[in-house]
């Protein structure tokens, strides 16, 4: 079984940070992260060190977090030594070790020069669940918000088409079996407790209708989710 590195990647707002403090119950090396936050009690599970690193990439083509680029991004040398510098940081960590920042899920090509034997799991959610939650922590009309999450989740199957890898869904009724199957193809231990997840901490509902300009592409990220 590999051992070798893993990115959870998807849309902010998207149970990134709960896949990947599940899959750290379960055995996943993250490393110093951020454990509690206004907006995320238990913490995105992301190190802050590769936030300058991201911004600085998605600025450089004019885009940012919340205006995602619509096509993939080339890494220059000293980017990606920027990324290597970070990555230091992970050698001690028992294997297998993992990152988690949304940003990624847009900047894959940099990473994967970097480390090739990357391995992926992503997290996607509904639609109108993730505008909803950009509504109540940035103040985002729906609409943007539809077009930040369609973004991120176009490179999501871009990606999905090119590497096997499992996407689950944040509201399956069965989200925690589908995590520990998951574990258990990264190599983790399935059979640990996972306490990371709390559904009182859910605070947007999917309900309704997917909005036409978005439905195509949830269906399409529903049939690759499991």
């Amino acid at each position: 079984m590999s051992l070798s590195p893993v990115a959870v990647i998807g849309m902010h707002r998207s149970g990134t940070s709960c896949l990947a403090g599940c899959l750290e119950d379960l055995g996943l090396s993250l490393g110093d992260v951020v454990t509690s936050a206004p907006h995320n009690k238990k913490g995105n599970r992301e190190n802050p060190r590769f936030w300058p690193v991201h911004d600085a990439v998605l600025a450089r083509v004019g885009a940012s977090w919340d205006n995602p680029p619509s096509e993939p991004v080339a890494w220059t040398a000293q980017e990606r030594a920027d990324l290597k510098a970070v990555l230091a940081d992970y050698d001690p960590l028992p294997r297998p070790w993992g990152v988690k920042d949304p940003r990624a899920t847009v900047l894959l090509d940099g990473w994967l020069e970097v480390l090739p034997d990357l391995r992926l799991i992503g997290s996607i959610r509904h639609p109108v669940a993730v505008a909803g939650s950009l509504t109540a922590r940035n103040g985002y009309e729906q609409s943007r918000g539809f077009a930040i999450w369609a973004g991120y989740n176009r490179a999501l199957l871009r990606w999905r088409d090119l590497v096997a890898f499992d996407v689950v869904d944040f509201d399956a009724p069965d989200y925690e079996a589908r995590v520990r199957d998951a574990a258990q193809r990264l190599g983790l231990d399935a059979a640990r407790p996972m306490p990371f997840r709390d559904a009182e901490l859910n605070h947007q509902k999917a309900g309704g209708e997917t909005p036409a300009e978005v439905a195509d592409l949830w269906m399409r990220l529903s049939e690759i989710a499991r």
